[in-house]
Formats: C-alpha cells, sequence, structure tokens
C-alpha cells in the first residue's frame, strides 16, 4: 500500500516516458547494455552488471510480452528488491525502457 502511494510521482514519469514510436527493431542497439548500466548507476543503483542486466531485460519483457504498467513493474522491483526505493525502481524501469527495450513489437512473438 505503502509502496503504491510512493510510486505516484515516479510512475507519472513512468507513464510518460513509455509513449514509444510504433516501429519495430529487431535488437537494441549494441551500445544498450553500457548505456543502460551508466544509466542505473546514475540513479544510484548498485550490483552486478549481469544481475542488473537481466532484470533490466525482464522489465522489457514484462512492458512488452506481458504489457505491464511501468508502475506495476517498478512495484515488483521494489517487492523483489527490498533496499529499492520507489523513485530507484522508477528510474530503473524508465532506463530499461530507453536503453535496452527494442521498439514495441519485437518482443511481440
Amino acid at each position: 500500500m505503502i509502496a503504491k502511494a510512493l510510486l505516484g510521482a515516479a510512475g507519472a514519469a513512468i507513464s510518460i516516458g513509455l509513449a514509444a514510436p510504433a516501429a519495430a527493431s529487431p535488437a537494441p542497439a549494441p551500445t544498450a547494455a553500457p548505456e543502460f548500466l551508466a544509466a542505473v548507476r546514475a540513479a544510484g543503483l548498485t550490483g552486478t552488471d549481469p544481475g542488473m542486466l537481466a532484470d533490466g531485460y525482464d522489465v522489457c519483457w514484462q512492458l512488452w510480452n506481458a504489457h505491464a504498467e511501468g508502475t506495476a513493474v517498478a512495484a515488483g522491483l521494489v517487492r523483489d528488491h527490498p533496499g529499492v526505493t520507489s523513485e530507484e525502481a522508477g528510474r530503473f524501469v524508465l532506463a530499461a525502457y530507453n536503453d535496452l527495450c527494442p521498439v514495441p513489437g519485437a518482443y511481440d512473438y
């Protein structure tokens, strides 16, 4: 319940940030992983590169395949990683969306 209240500001940013072009792309750019990791670290999150990348790609899967709302994905990160704040989770979702996720369609099977 508290996490939902704290996601208010981050949720608005996530919702706005998830508007995407309709064109499909087969894969993220080769610079996607380093840019994502830099953005996540700039947001104050730490962890191993493989673990953060796995979580980032999971965010992409949830957004495109499961059609989850960005706020729900961020709330799941807070639930699964107790040390992560709602704001940090929101930034993580936006970093994954902007740097790791291919445009909508590439994850639609």
